[in-house]
């Protein structure tokens, strides 16, 4: 599957986990969702994909395997020139942690990154 833009992947809040009694959010995710909102012009050139928290999430197997369907995640529709720190699979590079890809998306969109 070739993408046409970078895609986020995010948890969609809030969310029931039948192994767990109550009402969740996704800390990091919900980090995500506020990087969104200090930069609404991320939204016009990334796509952003709030999934639900049942498992197989089968987009994301599709694109980065399996093993790697925890959100956030941020796959890159250009692979030729991953960021330091990129992880891969199958040619597909991808981050998943709040800090990397904000500085990404800040690097590469403009707008706030992440204070050190």
């Amino acid at each position: 599957m070739k993408l046409a833009r970078d895609t986020l992947f995010i948890l969609r809040a809030p969310f029931e986990d039948a192994a767990l009694d109550g009402t969740w959010f996704c800390t990091s995710c919900a980090t995500m969702e506020g990087a969104l909102l200090a930069n609404p012009h991320w939204a016009t050139h990334i796509e952003v994909k709030r999934m639900p928290f049942p498992r197989p999430r089968h987009e994301m197997i599709a694109l980065i395997g399996e093993e790697n369907q925890s959100m956030p995640a941020l796959v890159l529709a250009d692979s030729s020139k991953p960021p330091e720190g990129a992880k891969q699979f199958e040619g597909v590079y991808y981050l998943d942690e709040p800090k990397p890809i904000t500085r990404y998306l800040a690097a590469t969109y403009g707008g706030a990154g992440p204070h050190p």
